[in-house]
């Protein structure tokens, strides 16, 4: 019995050892991926409408007064006689879950809205990770309303590639740069060569260290990822993409009243995802039209159809033409058809609580805009309710491209050939300016600070704010 009890003890030390070493070993691989995670938080995650830390960073002021404006505005509709209402507070901290509209505009075409907005939509697709990578992604569905007929799923597709590939690398990168410091064996030997009452060498032997095992398993699972695998990644991202293409005033109207339905409806494959972003690209493509076919800005708003049967070709058994329902709609003025687009906005950011991220180009109506200290200016073509409403728009972004210095009048011919490569280099690294500010600003207001970003275009995708110094 007494031989027997010392077997079940010697059986019993072996178990507790052979579990403090299972033990230990998932806590060095939690340790691994607890650092891999800061790392790529430090790289990329936030808590942003955007979820880029760059641009959301810049954008959470002027929401947070955007919210403060609002509150004041309700206060004030509430109790209109001044002096009655207390001020809200502007230290109150702003919601995560509340929606932004953003408006991304230019003064020309080619500058790079739309492929900030593939970035943006890149990072509201993709799940917040994937095999042990955190891509920060929202893992939501995206409406994308492509007025102005430019978008290109293909290089979409390429620019979410990419971002993979990135994170892939940067993964790679911090399990390379893991194996290259001492093992916790060779700090274990340090710590042992020490004096044995040394109470430092104790901390070291004893502190938690990431085995070179768990780095090497690691790395050998991010080698083995192949090109088919990021593909496969792009595809069901993008199969929560939902695109619509109007080709008229009344179409737009009409897409914008036919998201809910489609959305909440179960014959999609996104109809368990939250809507991440509603995304219109090219909010005045249709100007001009409109402003041909609208009635004076005289005339009082007319309540507009809803015939959200014409909304996609699939519901137009009899295939009429776009025109024709142009002609029959009621004539309505500007301010009228741009209200009602707001108010189908908002009907939707009401009931999905999603952000809305729109591109607008600058039509000259006027004889300039004002640029001011080198911020540069924002459209102000459409009507006063889109442009200076403090209940619509929540904050700007406006691009402007780099230039890069032509060569000087004087120049030889021969010394301009020898520049050519270096001059092409530059150029190719030459990126895009985005100035962030507030909206809400009425006529005669001055414009609040702001703060600059950048972001580079290239054949392999789009890199955004402290990548400058990336290949």
């Amino acid at each position: 019995m007494v031989g027997g009890g010392g077997n079940s003890s010697k059986n019993d030390g072996l178990g507790k050892r052979l579990l403090m070493e299972v033990e230990k070993s998932e806590e060095s691989l939690l340790n691994l991926l607890g650092d891999i995670q800061r790392t790529a938080q430090h790289h990329n995650t936030s808590s942003g409408p955007l979820n880029i830390p760059q641009i959301d960073a810049l954008l959470r002021p002027h929401l947070q007064d955007h919210l403060h404006n609002q509150a004041i505005a309700q206060a004030h509709s509430q109790h209109p006689v001044a002096g009655s209402f207390d001020l809200p507070s502007d230290e109150i901290p702003l919601p995560r879950d509340r929606s932004a509209v953003i408006e991304i505009s230019s003064d020309g075409f080619g500058v790079g809205k739309t492929h900030l907005l593939y970035y943006i939509t890149c990072m509201a697709l993709l799940p917040s990770s994937w095999n042990g990578i955190d891509l920060g992604g929202k893992e939501g569905a995206v409406v994308f309303i492509d007025c102005d007929g430019r978008f290109d799923i293909v290089r979409l597709s390429a620019v979410i590639e990419s971002y993979i590939k990135s994170r892939i690398s940067l993964m790679i990168q911090f399990c390379e740069s893991k194996l290259s410091e001492p093992s916790k064996d060779d700090i274990a030997e340090e710590a042992e060569a020490g004096a044995d009452g040394d109470d430092h060498a104790h901390h070291v032997s004893s502190s938690p260290q990431i085995g070179h095992e768990e780095a090497e398993e690691y790395l050998a699972l991010l080698n083995s990822l192949t090109l088919s695998d990021i593909t496969e990644l792009t595809v069901y991202s993008l199969s929560h993409l939902h695109i619509y293409t109007p080709t008229s005033p009344s179409q737009f109207l009409e897409v914008l009243s036919s998201i809910p339905e489609y959305l909440l409806s179960p014959n999609h494959s996104s109809h368990d995802l939250p809507l991440s972003s509603l995304i219109i690209d090219g909010i005045s493509a249709f100007y001009w039209l409109e402003r041909a076919t609208s009635a004076s800005t005289t005339t009082p708003s007319i309540p507009f159809s809803d015939p959200t049967s014409q909304s996609t070709p699939q519901n137009n058994p009899q295939n009429k033409p776009t025109q024709a329902a142009d002609d029959t709609e009621p004539k309505l003025s500007l301010q009228s058809r741009y209200d009602l687009i707001i108010s189908r906005i908002h009907a939707i950011t009401a009931r999905f609580n999603n952000n809305v991220i729109i591109t607008n180009t600058i039509i000259p109506t006027t004889p300039s805009h004002p640029t001011r200290n080198g911020v540069p200016a924002y459209p102000r073509h459409l009507p006063t309710g889109y442009t200076y409403s403090s209940s619509f728009l929540s904050a700007r972004i406006i691009l402007s491209k780099d230039v890069v210095a032509p060569f000087h009048a004087d120049i030889k011919l021969e010394e301009a050939y020898r520049e050519k490569g270096m001059r092409m280099e530059v150029v190719g690294k030459a990126g895009v300016s985005a100035w962030v500010e507030g909206a809400g600003v009425r006529k005669g207001e001055g414009r609040k600070g702001g703060g600059w970003f950048w972001f580079w275009i290239g054949e392999d995708g789009v890199r955004v704010g402290a990548e400058e110094g990336g290949d």
